[in-house]
């Protein structure tokens, strides 16, 4: 049993190679599993011949079965759009030929259905033309003998007893029935298969979407395919920067510095989704995260600031168990920004204005182990949070700043 189905799949997979697009596959195992039922309903017709003793029909039908085999070569080789014209135009000679010879009334030429339903199915979009011509062909065909041929003499009369004759007749119609149903059915399976593997990709496509996006922004963009750059007057903006982690990178292995930056991000980036604010990029080990977008609220400065002060507690917590003492400088500032995505290929959402800069330069102007505030971040903040005044300091590109520290 096993060697049978390794028989089978080793029949249907004949011409699909790990560089085969998928679509391109399904056509070559649709075509390659039509062959092996045909070749199986092959069987008992040549029985039937041969007990009969209808030779020359069954040197035809050997014909027959020999050109499949060199269409499956064909397709086995790659000659795809070739191994289809041979299979569909032997099927369609053969049955015409077996018809000429039996007579319209046999009905052997109701196998021209499935073989129109076939032309139907096997060729791509692309491969129209041969479509149109194959499934044109085989209803011609079948027009023919059914209306025009309709009292067509047989040249040969397989069963001398009309019963007999009436229950062969009848079994060829119900095979080209049954036949063309599972065609109609493979075709289904193939849909349904195609519709599952789209639906995969798509929920991969919007997982990958929205791990770079924020979800308003993913969904805007998958629905309309563009998202205009929006201007908030209030977002707050906050920059970390680790100290020392340069010359620590310097002096280690390049795959360990990429772990190592790994596991306190992967610490930050679940910190950000507690405090619902959003990871805006990376850049080396640098962070920005932003508050207040894509989608306003009222508290966004309070939940930047909880998150500065988680990532204090990171940098503490990973420095004891890692055995590396770094620390992060902050910087937090809030006004107005613009925010939008940027790209065309490998989508970014990203700020822009003399906010996103000054969050910037507080950052590069603090302290480690320290967060770095503005005055405009302080606003609103007093009563919740604990500040202590830095004072004035020279911000380099802005000029002499008020500041603060946020202290808890």
């Amino acid at each position: 049993m096993n060697s049978v189905r390794r028989l089978i799949a080793w029949v249907i997979e004949s011409g699909v190679t790990p560089h085969t697009l998928e679509s391109e596959s399904r056509y070559i195992r649709f075509l390659n599993a039509t062959l092996f039922i045909f070749g199986q309903a092959q069987i008992p017709i040549l029985s039937l011949l041969l007990i009969l003793g209808m030779y020359k029909p069954i040197l035809v039908n050997l014909l027959a079965l020999s050109l499949f085999v060199i269409g499956f070569v064909l397709n086995r080789r790659g000659q795809y759009l070739l191994a289809k014209i041979v299979i569909i135009s032997v099927m369609i000679i053969n049955t015409a030929y077996f018809t000429s010879l039996i007579g319209s009334s046999a009905p052997t030429h109701m196998w021209l259905i499935p073989v129109a339903v076939l032309g139907l199915l096997v060729f791509k979009p692309t491969e129209w033309l041969w479509a149109s011509v194959s499934v044109s062909l085989s209803m011609a065909c079948f027009l023919v003998f059914e209306y025009a041929l309709i009292d067509l003499t047989p040249v040969i009369r397989p069963f001398s007893d009309p019963e007999q004759e009436l229950v062969a007749a009848q079994s060829s119609t119900l095979s080209a029935i049954g036949l063309t149903l599972v065609l109609i059915g493979m075709m289904h399976r193939r849909f349904v298969q195609s519709e599952k593997n789209l639906s995969l990709e798509k929920a991969q496509s919007d997982r990958l979407l929205r791990a770079i996006l924020p979800d308003e922004i993913a969904t805007e963009l998958r629905q309309t395919g563009s998202t205009p750059a929006i201007r908030h007057e209030d977002v707050s903006i906050l920059f970390a920067d680790i100290v020392g982690f340069t010359p620590l990178a310097a002096s280690m292995p390049a795959e360990e510095v990429v772990a190592l930056l790994a596991q306190v991000f992967k610490r930050f980036d679940h910190l950000i989704m507690e405090c619902k604010v959003e990871k805006i990029k990376t850049i080396g080990d640098a962070y920005m995260v932003a508050g207040g977008v894509p989608k306003s609220s009222s508290d966004h400065a309070e939940r930047l600031a909880q998150c500065a002060c988680g990532m204090l507690e990171i940098m503490k917590d990973f420095s004891v168990e890692s055995g590396h003492h770094l620390r992060i400088r902050i910087g937090l500032h809030r006004g107005p920004a613009v925010a939008g995505v940027i790209g065309t290929t490998k989508f970014t959402y990203d700020l822009w204005g003399e906010t996103v800069n000054l969050a910037s330069r507080l950052e590069s102007s603090g302290e480690p182990g320290r967060i770095h505030v503005s005055d405009q971040f302080r606003e609103g903040l007093e009563h919740i949070l604990e500040f202590e005044e830095r004072g004035e300091i020279n911000l380099k590109g802005v000029g002499p700043t008020r500041t603060h520290w946020l202290v808890s």
